[in-house]
This record gives structure tokens, sequence and C-alpha cells, in this order.
């Protein structure tokens, strides 16, 4: 399965960071930022089809596995992301945890936006590419098994007692982030070994999924 990229942005990242993701370019130089593009891919051996339209790019699909076949060994630094639905919230997600070097990714197969989606992949700015995804049948199993593999389960509730600055990431972490209005489900979180919440100071209880993802793995990247 291939996808349709159109966001110049991130096709630029595309050709310069991940070549063999991207199978060919189809526009002209409208303006200079096109222009650089089609330079770009032109000197990376990109096939290029000029045509009296917008520069898009024919890019292969993200390459995602089924949790079970990964033995669950998946470094030291896991996040799941317990159906976010909105696909730019998960496409920012998935950016957030390539700059802070997030091991593995795991979403749900159902009730959850999906990597290949092209506003996932515009989003991440490419960012999907550089991550391992896996997708998982049923969350709470998962969440088990990687217990049973010395993982720590961390689930991220506005509700929670203890905060994130309190929490020592050595070892290995799987940090969970839930859907935009319900956060984490109870039987999710029911099975954490426990809840942490990100630090409030003002009047607003609450944050936007991927801005929390952002900040916890803010703090956890500058404790590792």
């Amino acid at each position: 399965m291939n996808v349709e990229i159109k966001n110049i942005h991130t096709i630029k990242s595309l050709i310069k960071n991940h070549r063999e993701k991207v199978i060919s370019i189809t526009g002209n130089a409208e303006n200079m930022k096109a222009q650089e593009v089609l330079e770009i891919a032109h000197k990376e051996g990109v096939k290029i089809y000029p045509k009296n339209t917008k520069i898009t790019a024919l890019c292969k699909s993200p390459n995602v596995k089924d949790l079970k076949s990964s033995g669950y060994e998946l470094g030291n630094l896991v996040l799941i992301l317990d159906e976010v639905q909105d696909t730019r919230n998960l496409g920012s997600c998935l950016r957030s945890a390539s700059f802070f070097g997030v091991d593995a990714v795991i979403i749900p197969k159902n009730n959850s936006a999906d990597y290949a989606n092209t506003a996932v992949i515009e989003t991440s700015t490419g960012g999907v590419y550089d991550l391992n995804l896996y997708k998982a049948t049923n969350i709470t199993n998962a969440i088990k098994e990687l217990k049973n593999n010395e993982y720590w389960i961390s689930g991220f509730s506005e509700h929670a007692d203890s905060e994130i600055e309190s929490k020592d990431f050595s070892g290995k972490n799987a940090i969970i982030f839930g859907n935009e209005e319900r956060g984490i489900r109870s039987l999710v979180e029911k099975n954490c070994d426990e809840t942490l919440k990100i630090t409030q100071k003002g009047k607003v209880s609450s944050l936007n999924v991927s801005i929390a993802v952002s900040i916890g793995l803010h703090n956890i990247s500058n404790k590792l």
C-alpha cells in the first residue's frame, strides 16, 4: 500500500531522511520551496514526473508489525496510545516520540487513528518512519505481556495522585496516554503499575493528548 503526501515540508523531510520511502514526485516548481524540493529529489535520484500541479509525493506506507511478533522486547521506552482517534493528534504524538527517542509505539488495531493515514504521516513530519510501530488486538493483554518482560507501566491521567516529577524512569518503561475525551480506559488504567499526572499550575485541568505526550516525554528524557 502506498500513500500520497501533499505537505511540502513533509516531502522535503522524507527525501532527506527516508529516501527509500519516496517512490516518486509529481508536480512543478511553482515557487521557491517547490523548486528546492525538486532539486533535492533530483540529487537523490527520485523519479520526477513533471505536471502542471502542486507537488505531491508517492510514498511507501509505514512498516507496522503485529505486537505478538515482537517477543515483547521493544527497547527501554515504549509509548502506548490508547484509542487516540484524531489523525493529527496521533501524528503529533509520533513526531514527539521520534524527537525524544522513543523505541516503540503501540496502538490498538481498532478504534484508533491509523499510522498510514496521510494526515498522520504529514503531521509527524515523517517521524512515523523513525519508529518501531506495532498494533495490538488487546491493549490490556499487551500490558500484561510487557509486565512479564519486566516493563514498568505508567498510565497518565489528570486524576492521578502522583506527579511525573516524582517518578524514576530507569529500566524498561511503557507509558500510556488515552483518548482525547475519555483518557485511558478504566480497565487499561487498572492494569497499570501506577498512574501519573503532569503538574498543573493554572486553572485548566487537562491538556490536548499530543501536548501531554510531548511534556511527558520531555520529562522522561531529562531523567534517562
